[in-house]
Parts: C-alpha cells; structure tokens; sequence
C-alpha cells in the first residue's frame, strides 16, 4: 500500500510515524487538549487516539497526515479525516506546540490538502467540529472558506461548532 506525501513551500505532509508518538503523546499530556477533550488526555487514550489516526488510513484510504517542518520536525496532524462513528468527514488541525502557533503553519498546510481531498478522494464536502471558545481554531477555519452550519450533526451530539467546507465551491 502507497501513501500521499503532499508539500507545501514550508512543510512536508506524511502519513503519521512511530517517531511523532513522543511529541504527540507529550501534546496529549498538555494543556493544548483543553478543545479537544482534555485537558491532559491520559498516556492510554492517546496511544488509542494515535492508533486510530493511523489506521484510518488502511480502513478509509485517508486519515490525518502529520505537519512536518523541512527538517523534519512535526508540527501537529492536519486531516481530512472520517472516524467510523463520525457523520461525516472531518477537516481537523492541531499543533502541539504553543512556539508553533500564529505562524500560519495549518492555514497553508489545509489550503494544500483541501483540494487534494476534493480532487484525489472526490469528497463533496467536509467539516470541522470547533470548540467555540477555540478562537484560533473559529479564525483558521474563516480564512480556509469554512460557514457555520447549525444543522449539523457532531460526532457526540456535543455543541461544538460545525463549520462547513464545500467542494465544489472550492
């Protein structure tokens, strides 16, 4: 099985590797997770967390790639990705450093790999479910072309925000 790499002037979009595992479970032990379920996800649901980011992969053909400085370094996971129990797919970001903040990395990661997912795996239209105190997160959505949309079913029934992305409008 092959897997898309995508690029960006500044970063590199790879399926997830064993390596991000410690920066991602160090991620999931902060404060950073306070909109995604946390704070402090614990060491066990972020292993299941990680595992069930990388699998989709092999059950949908697509998951969330890992951000990637040129040097390597990650940054955060970028998606479109479809969790089994999801209504729908999904545009989701998170950077796992504070340092990584405000310098643009998930608006240009997300404005390389929408039109792939609109293009390579013919999604009509996606999501994203955003805590509404998650100003950075509500910000990053606007400037990618994301509209609320209150007839949305979330994941939990939860009253997350749902901003919505359309492809063909793209």
């Amino acid at each position: 099985m092959s897997f898309p790499t995508l690029t960006t002037e500044r970063l590199t979009l790879r399926v997830p590797h064993l390596d991000d595992m410690p920066a991602f479970l160090a991620f999931c032990a902060s404060d950073r997770t306070r909109y995604i379920g946390g704070p402090h996800i614990d060491a066990r649901r972020a292993h299941w967390a990680f595992g069930n980011i990388t699998g989709l992969w092999i059950l949908r053909g697509y998951s969330a790639f890992t951000a990637c400085r040129k040097d390597g370094t990650p940054l955060g996971f970028v998606g479109p990705w479809y969790p089994t129990n999801w209504p729908e797919p999904e545009f989701a970001w998170t950077l796992w450093k504070p340092e990584y903040e405000g310098q643009g990395y998930i608006t240009e990661a997300m404005q390389t790999l929408m039109p792939w997912a609109w293009d390579t795996l013919g999604l009509a239209t996606a999501v994203s479910y955003i805590d509404p105190e998650n100003a950075a997160s509500i910000a990053v959505a606007r400037r990618l072309g994301g509209v609320v949309d209150p007839d949305a079913l979330t994941p939990d029934g939860g009253y997350d925000l749902v901003y919505r992305y359309d492809g063909a409008t793209a």
